[in-house]
């Protein structure tokens, strides 16, 4: 399968709140201690993301010291009375990211959009602007930020675990969506080991676990620039 060039990029924020799925219904709000690879795709994608390609995660580094903090909530219940909740967030975090994309091939139809050069460096100048879309580390309320590394930064700069290991268990991974709409979607869930500070992912077809969700829909993305229109917006093109 043909795939882009590798990306570095390095994402952080005051706080970030990577939710496990047993607190996602409601009440308290628990933090993973790292972010799962579906959450840094959905950062990636923030940077930029088309329907021609499909970004992949490789690798992140951890770069600063794990730490969490919980806040008490009143959240506002539906007979108008308030309930006390705990949220509890990670601060100041700081990673390293790894990462390319490849073809959407679930989109033939978009084959005349994919040039390779040009959407790498439309990938490349949107780091280097800080992303194209707001970035959120886990939820709305933790606002983060993202830039382009080079290969050198990304592998030489210190980080905080560099010469410890830890594993963090069964963690989510990521989802398999459907090929098409009103099919199962599925998520995949696998063993997470940090070596060195680094994390590397597996893809969600290869997860060990796999839970079976709901039925779902969805509407088929058009193209509403082509890469060379989307190059075009950063002021020259190729």
């Amino acid at each position: 399968m043909e795939k882009s060039q590798y990306f570095y990029a390095k994402v952080y924020g005051d706080r970030a709140l990577w939710t496990t799925p047993e607190s996602k219904s409601g009440g308290e709000k628990l933090t993973y201690q790292i972010p799962t690879r579906e959450s840094l795709r959905g950062i990636i994608d923030s940077n930029y993301f088309k329907p021609t390609i499909r970004n992949e995660i490789d690798e992140v580094r951890v770069i600063k010291k794990i730490e969490t903090y919980t806040v008490g909530t009143r959240l506002l219940l539906n007979s108008y009375k308030s309930d006390l909740s705990a949220y509890t967030y990670l601060t100041d975090v700081c990673y390293y990211v790894k990462f390319h994309f490849e073809w959407n091939e679930n989109r033939p139809d978009l084959k005349n959009d994919r040039n390779m050069r040009k959407h790498e460096e439309i990938t490349k100048r949107s780091l280097k602007r800080g992303g194209r879309r707001p970035i959120f580390l886990g939820v709305s309320e933790c606002l983060g930020y993202i830039e382009i590394l080079d290969k050198n930064q990304y592998e030489k700069d210190i980080g905080y675990y560099d010469n410890k290991s830890l594993s963090f268990g069964i963690m989510f991974n990521g989802f398999i969506y459907p090929k098409e709409s009103g099919d199962k979607l599925k998520s995949t869930f696998t063993n997470i080991d940090m070596r060195n500070g680094r994390i590397k992912f597996i893809r969600p077809e290869e997860c060990e676990i796999v839970n079976e969700l709901d039925d779902y829909s969805f509407k088929v993305a058009d193209l509403t620039k082509s890469v060379d229109e989307e190059l075009k917006d950063y002021g020259d093109s190729l």
